[in-house]
């Protein structure tokens, strides 16, 4: 019988390198270190085939499902009232952040105005929002992941109809290990879908900002979503920006509050005229322009109230989390290819010239 450890030549032997070969390469890509993205390193990632529920590690814990997890309460000094801080429920180079021409307060969104914007769907149902940011991957918060519930990306429409835009399943979900639903540090996730899309006039990328870029306290950018409010019809509305160091004194100083609220990797944008994201609205792009390029500072993420402008919304600062991106798409999408090029060789070459290989 062959042996399934290393071949050492001969028919048998090429049949064992090639169940080996079949067998071991998963594990070796589910192995491995990635360089630090964001305020640490970790994926916990899942997926499934078809028939299959998904394992869930490293995203909100499995359990009766709710778009609205919730922190520890936050009690404001000057009454009773309690506060909850609560979630809004290779990347693109060159042509991403160009378009061809729930938000509390915003206007609806003209079609082709936001080609990166997606929907993400359980059950056909909207649960969150996302953006496009390479022809095989979303961008979105992982407080908007949940345990055994299969997704699929709704995108290329303004509107949250059956028959708008495209229906695509996903294939895989990353989400960062050192999420914490208590604090929402590190609320990312990515999206694998289970094929490429081709652009469009309605669907194109969005770009991503260089490592550690700091859009300054006072910029004007755009946040879009289906909010609960109207959610068949893409909202926007613009945002003015703040530091994560400001955002936190104006919460703490609001709420007579002492603990840290807005931490490192975050970033805050409110409106003067109380628009604002909301439910429905978390894992929806907050992008600015720049140089007429359109780029994603950051991932609707959390708020204590929607459309109040003393309390801004919080939003994962996707720069300081360039590295943990782009490791993963790498290591998802070598494994991915080498797994394919394997198959192909075993379906196509002969034993004898496996080993050879």
């Amino acid at each position: 019988m062959a042996s399934l450890g290393v071949p050492r030549g001969g028919g048998g032997s090429s049949l064992g390198l090639l169940v080996w070969l079949l067998f071991l390469w998963p594990q070796l890509c589910e192995t491995g270190p990635a360089r630090t993205g964001g305020l640490g390193d970790g994926s916990g990632s899942w997926g499934w085939s078809p028939g299959q529920r998904p394992v869930l590690t490293g995203c909100t814990p499995g359990r009766a499902f709710s778009l609205v997890p919730r922190l520890p309460q936050v009690r404001v000094l000057e009454g009773r009232q309690q506060l909850h801080l609560q979630p809004l429920v290779l990347v693109s180079q060159g042509t991403c952040g160009h378009r061809k021409m729930r938000i509390i307060g915003g206007m609806p969104a003209p079609d082709r105005k936001w080609p990166w914007q997606v929907s993400l769907q359980i059950n056909n149902e909207h649960v969150c929002g996302g953006s496009l940011i390479a022809p095989q991957w979303v961008l979105t918060a992982a407080h908007c992941i949940f345990g055994f519930e299969e997704y699929t990306v709704r995108m290329g429409s303004t509107l949250l109809l059956p028959e708008s835009g495209m229906v695509i399943p996903v294939r895989d979900i990353v989400c960062h290990s050192f999420y914490d639903v208590r604090t929402l540090i590190n609320d990312i996730a990515l999206v694998l879908l289970a094929h490429s899309v081709n652009y469009s006039a309605f669907i194109q990328p969005v770009c991503l900002p260089e490592k550690n870029f700091e859009a300054e306290t006072g910029t004007r950018c755009w946040v879009t979503g289906w909010v609960k409010v109207l959610p068949e019809i893409l909202q926007e509305t613009d945002q003015i920006l703040l530091r994560h160091t400001l955002c936190n004194k104006k919460l703490q100083a609001h709420l007579g509050y002492r603990r840290t609220l807005v931490r490192k990797g975050m970033i805050c944008g409110y409106h003067e005229d109380l628009k604002s994201p909301c439910k429905g609205d978390s894992g929806g792009p907050l992008v600015c322009e720049f140089n007429d390029t359109w780029v994603q500072v950051g991932i609707v993420s959390w708020g204590i109230a929607c459309g109040r402008s003393e309390l801004p919304i919080v939003y994962t600062e996707v720069s300081m989390y360039k590295d943990w991106i782009i490791d993963h798409i790498i290591k998802v999408s070598s494994c991915a290819s080498a797994g394919f090029l394997i198959l192909s060789l075993s379906l196509v070459l002969p034993l004898g010239l496996l080993v050879a290989l």
